[in-house]
């Protein structure tokens, strides 16, 4: 099913891409953690709440935020990872067919006891190969952020009420105390697996897509108009759907309503570390179980990948210009 040769040859033409999108996720994550311990918990929770009227549209309750699991875990809707991903999925799976068609590669490719079925299950093998690399470069730059990085919690001082009164007196003079305190003892890395598992399932989608289109066409900047015309039109959908309850219904054709990394990472904190692989029953205010919503994406990709086998494997291929 698989070429060792083509493999080689996909992952030399990628290797460039990869580096440069695996060294942004890795240090975007790892800086973004060291950020969020530059944040006092109390002043961010003040500014939060100025802003209650857009929690509608943020991908998880505010309260969630007040929490370092909570405010790490955004890493994960930052656009800076989302960019990344995209363009990994986008830029592999288009190449797949049109890009070779379009270079006139593919006609030499097919020339040789190579076929057809090979050619697209080796890009295919190294597009997710490199997809699940990047995911896990996001949850090491916030394994390292984390063992890395120490944070200022201020002390409560110390008070006495007046009964009648209720007024809270402190018995201690002077400025609260604070202390430095390893942020690996407030934030288990482990929390963020079902997160990452999101975000390769995410990108796997994608990366699908993009194949399935670029079997459909000759010219790969059509196949990518084509993807990111629909990611786009997906997105607007997904926010007209949170901005306004009559459009809710939208939020039910969008595969975006599947990525829900910062879901998975309250669920892990409040229910347990197993919580989001639970494909049993809903949890938290979820209306499907936690593991459905991933599923869902899988499910997708993997009809596209069979749609993208059949038809590359019955179209007639033009010659090269």
């Amino acid at each position: 099913m698989i070429n060792r040769i083509l493999i080689q040859k996909y992952i030399s033409q990628s290797m460039l891409l990869f580096l440069s999108c695996g060294a942004a996720m890795f240090a975007f994550a790892w800086v973004r953690v060291w950020v969020v311990s530059l944040l006092d918990m109390g002043q961010f929770q003040t500014i939060l709440d100025q802003f209650r009227d857009f929690e509608k549209f943020a991908p998880i309750e505010f309260d969630s935020l007040f929490t370092y699991p909570g405010r790490v875990g955004m890493t994960f809707d930052e656009p800076i990872v989302i960019l990344c991903t995209v363009i990994w999925c986008i830029s592999r799976g288009s190449d797949v067919v049109s890009g070779e068609l379009g270079r006139g590669t593919l006609e030499m490719l097919l020339s040789q006891p190579i076929s057809r079925r090979t050619l697209l299950c080796s890009h295919t093998v190294v597009s997710i190969l490199g997809l699940a690399l990047l995911c896990l470069l996001v949850w090491a730059g916030i394994g390292v952020g984390v063992y890395a990085t120490t944070v200022k919690e201020t002390v409560p001082t110390p008070t006495i009420q007046i009964p009648i009164f209720n007024i809270d007196v402190p018995l201690v003079a002077g400025e609260p105390e604070k202390l430095n305190v390893p942020l690996r003892d407030r934030v288990d890395v482990r929390t963020y697996a079902a997160a990452t598992f999101h975000l390769f399932s995410f990108g796997f989608f994608l990366l699908a897509l993009s194949t399935m289109l670029s079997s459909f066409d000759r010219y790969r900047w059509r196949t990518v108009g084509a993807v990111v015309a629909i990611y786009v039109m997906q997105l607007v959908m997904f926010g007209l759907g949170k901005a306004a309850e009559s459009l809710d219904g939208l939020l039910s054709l969008t595969f975006f309503s599947c990525y829900k990394p910062q879901k998975m990472t309250s669920l892990a904190v409040n229910e347990g570390l197993a919580a989001p692989w639970n494909l049993a029953a809903p949890l938290g205010d979820l209306p499907l179980p936690p593991l459905v919503y991933p599923l869902i994406l899988w499910g997708f990709g993997m009809a596209f990948y069979v749609i993208a086998m059949w038809h590359f494997s019955r179209r007639d291929l033009p010659a090269p210009l």
